[in-house]
């Protein structure tokens, strides 16, 4: 999928066109768990790319220090989307990892379903809530390729019958 660089930034819900070097951040801090949530997109020099990250920053404590073989150095990275001028004003998402998974042309639309997940987050954010990543990951970055969507019965069809095909029925 390719957008115009406007169009880019609304889907990442930046509202306007960034400058480069510029960046545009969203923050939120739990004080009774002692994390942040910290959400940017950055344009890179003389906009050679973009970059959307989400990353959990958590506060150190007094046992951290006594732990140092602790997993993380106190951030764990969430999200990351790198996007790549194409060509013709276009651009092009070449990397999403979300979790450590890379969903690079794992799932259908992995390019607009990534900035659907970064935009449901950032809306967490603004309204002064976590983001709940994993349900997030469960309802923006499904494969809906096989079935074409929601399966059931709605929606479908009769199946034709051909009459000449049934078997001892009177017609």
């Amino acid at each position: 999928m390719r957008f115009e660089y406007k169009e880019l930034m609304a889907k990442l819900g930046v509202g306007y066109e960034l400058s480069a070097y510029e960046t545009r951040p969203w923050f939120l801090y739990d004080e009774d768990k002692g994390i942040t949530c910290s959400a940017e997109v950055r344009a890179g020099p003389g906009l050679a790319d973009i970059e959307a990250e989400i990353q959990f920053l958590y506060d150190e404590t007094d046992d951290d220090e006594e732990d140092s073989d602790s997993a993380s150095s106190g951030t764990e990275q969430i999200f990351m989307m790198r996007i790549m001028p194409f060509k013709d004003g276009l651009w092009k998402p070449s990397l999403l990892i979300v979790k450590g998974e890379n969903y690079v042309n794992e799932i259908y639309n992995w390019e607009g379903k990534g900035c659907q997940f970064f935009c449901s987050c950032i809306e967490a954010i603004q309204m002064s809530e976590f983001p709940d990543i994993d349900d997030l990951i469960d309802s923006e970055l499904q494969d809906d390729r096989r079935g074409g969507g929601k399966k059931g019965k709605v929606g479908k069809k009769k199946p034709s019958v051909n009459p000449n095909a049934l078997v001892g029925m009177k017609r």
